[in-house]
């Protein structure tokens, strides 16, 4: 490595802290002011009131980045190369016999290396904080929350008529539950007026892995004992079950329904929840039937974000010839003009991912004809550059 190559890659990493600093906080004052009222309803001192947006906007420096990152690479790139001309380090190196494609290499290859922190970003942070990241503003964890209905493995309907879910105990008031007619022969209705979910790894609980059903009404009875995956029980088979969330309410009728439908997965958002699972979960969740409805969006997500590496490359190298191809020195036209190389390029790809998720072509060709288009383009601009 040249001492001409490592000031390059030193020019690289300084104009992508200062890229990313300049947008994520132009961000977060931007929604800092907007949603002013939603924090200080639930912070009533100073301090609680910074503790908590601190904490709110420190988790969401992850997704502005994921957004980003793109963006933030290619004016990286634009600033690197852009300092380089305008210090007429540009003339001499082509003087001294040095091709141009030579002096912007390691600030392509930085890009390319670069673009492994938006990989662990979007793998190893954003799955760890997601429930944080789909929080409103005014969301302080112990608020209800709004229950969406879903299928389970077994083809069974959990859903919940304008009714809220209780976090901090993990409950759901007026939970509804429909039977498909292939499970017990006839279609069968169950209405609770407590839900709680019991995971696997409850310590106490007799029946694991379900919901348990307190005030339930089973329509038609005999549903009941007919299949294992939903079990009548008497007042003895509920011990070691949590006690109930208001205890001076008598019981009534108690079912334990077997289910791959979580607490989390009726409570989490619809078509927002997959952008911070990571690629494997991505992967498993177009074989749960509790998807159904979002299968089309998910694997056209999964796609581009498999992509987006080589789509952050492609722009980047769209974007070289326009500083190399005789605007020179003006830093400000070269990146007005880059910002609109990208935001043709991220019309397109919305565009694309549109269309895919309303079956006009597959999921996959939602990535790649942004990627053979933009490549090819930025392939064919590449002999604009002097050299």
């Amino acid at each position: 490595m040249t001492i001409l190559d490592r000031q390059r890659y030193y020019a690289y990493i300084k104009g992508y802290f200062i890229c990313f600093t300049a947008l994520t906080s132009l961000y977060i004052i931007i929604d800092a002011f907007t949603n002013l009222d939603e924090f200080t309803e639930i912070n009533d001192t100073p301090l609680k009131l910074m503790t908590f947006m601190g904490r709110y906007y420190a988790i969401r420096t992850s997704m502005i980045y994921d957004k980003l990152c793109g963006v933030i690479g290619m004016m990286a790139a634009i600033f690197a190369v852009t300092w380089v001309q305008r210090n007429n380090e540009l003339l001499a190196m082509l003087a001294a016999g040095i091709s141009a494609p030579r002096v912007i290499k390691p600030v392509m290859i930085s890009g390319a290396m670069i673009s492994a922190l938006a990989v662990m970003n979007q793998e190893l942070i954003l799955p760890r904080f997601a429930d944080e990241l789909q929080k409103f503003p005014d969301d302080d964890g112990r608020q209800m929350v709004k229950v969406y209905g879903r299928y389970d493995s077994n083809r069974v309907y959990l859903h919940s008529s304008g009714a809220f879910a209780d976090r901090v105990t993990n409950t759901i008031a007026n939970l509804n539950v429909t039977f498909p007619v292939a499970l017990f022969g006839v279609t069968g209705e169950l209405s609770a007026r407590e839900a709680y979910f019991i995971p696997l790894d409850h310590p106490t609980a007799p029946n694991k892995g379900g919901w348990l059903l307190r005030s339930a009404k089973l329509t038609p009875p005999n549903l009941s004992g007919t299949e294992p995956v939903l079990v009548r029980l008497d007042s003895k088979k509920l011990d070691g079950f949590p006690a109930p969330k208001n205890a001076s309410e008598e019981v009534g009728e108690a079912y334990f329904l077997e289910s791959s439908a979580t607490f989390s997965t009726l409570i989490r958002k619809p078509s927002e929840w997959f952008q911070f699972a990571s690629t494997a979960t991505l992967i498993s969740a177009l074989n749960d039937p509790s998807n159904e409805h979002e299968k089309g969006d998910i694997a056209v997500f999964l796609h581009q974000r498999n992509l987006r590496p080589g789509l952050s490359f492609a722009l980047m190298a769209l974007s070289m010839p326009l500083v190399l191809g005789g605007f020179g020195r003006n830093m400000f036209l070269n990146l007005g003009l880059s910002v609109a190389t990208s935001a043709a390029f991220y019309a397109t790809l919305f565009a694309c991912q549109y269309l895919a998720s309303h079956g006009v072509f597959r999921p996959e060709m939602s990535a790649w004809i942004p990627m053979i288009g933009f490549g090819t383009f930025a392939v064919a601009r590449w002999d604009r550059i002097k050299t």
